[in-house]
C-alpha cells in the first residue's frame, strides 16, 4: 500500500505498510478532518509507514520504533490537486501526551512554496512536516492492549 488520506476522517497513512508490525497509540487530539474529501490511495509511495488517525484520536509508528529516531517517506498522487483530492488549504495540528505542546504532529497544506500545479500532487513535504514531530516521544501509557 503506497499510501492514503482520507479529508474528512482526518486519515493520513504514509509510507509502505508491507508485512511490518504496527504500534497503535490512542490517546491523541485534534482536527478530525482537513477537508471534503474521503479515501485516495497514492499511485506511489516509500519510506516509514506512519498514520494518524483523527476520527479515531490514534496514531501508528512501525513497530518497535525508538522515540526520536528519524521517520522519512513521501507519496505521490499523479493528475491530482490539492482541490480534487479534497484537501482544505490550512496548518492542522494533532497532539499527544502529557507535554502535548512537544509531541505533535503538523501537517500544513498549501503553505508558501508548495506547489498545486495540477498534474501531479508529490506529498513529500506533507509526509515529512508531520513525520518530523515524531521524533518526540509517545508515552507508553497511551499504548493500545
Amino acid at each position: 500500500m503506497p499510501g492514503t488520506i482520507a479529508a474528512n476522517l482526518g486519515l493520513i497513512q504514509i509510507g509502505q505498510l508491507g508485512n511490518l508490525l504496527v504500534d497503535q497509540y490512542t490517546g491523541i487530539t485534534g482536527p478530525t478532518s482537513f477537508g471534503p474529501g474521503s479515501f485516495f490511495s497514492a499511485n506511489t509511495g516509500s519510506g516509514d509507514f506512519v498514520g494518524i488517525a483523527g476520527h479515531a484520536g490514534d496514531i501508528d509508528v512501525p513497530g518497535g520504533y525508538v522515540s526520536g529516531a528519524p521517520l522519512s517517506d513521501s507519496m505521490t498522487f499523479n493528475s491530482a490537486t490539492f482541490a480534487s483530492l479534497g484537501l482544505t488549504p490550512g496548518t492542522y495540528v494533532w497532539s499527544w501526551g502529557a507535554r502535548g505542546a512537544n509531541q505533535n504532529f503538523t501537517l500544513i497544506i498549501g503553505g508558501a512554496g508548495v506547489p498545486d500545479g495540477g498534474s501531479t500532487v508529490s506529498l513529500l513535504g506533507f509526509g515529512l512536516l508531520g513525520l518530523a514531530a515524531l521524533r518526540r516521544k509517545v508515552s507508553s501509557q497511551e499504548r493500545k492492549s
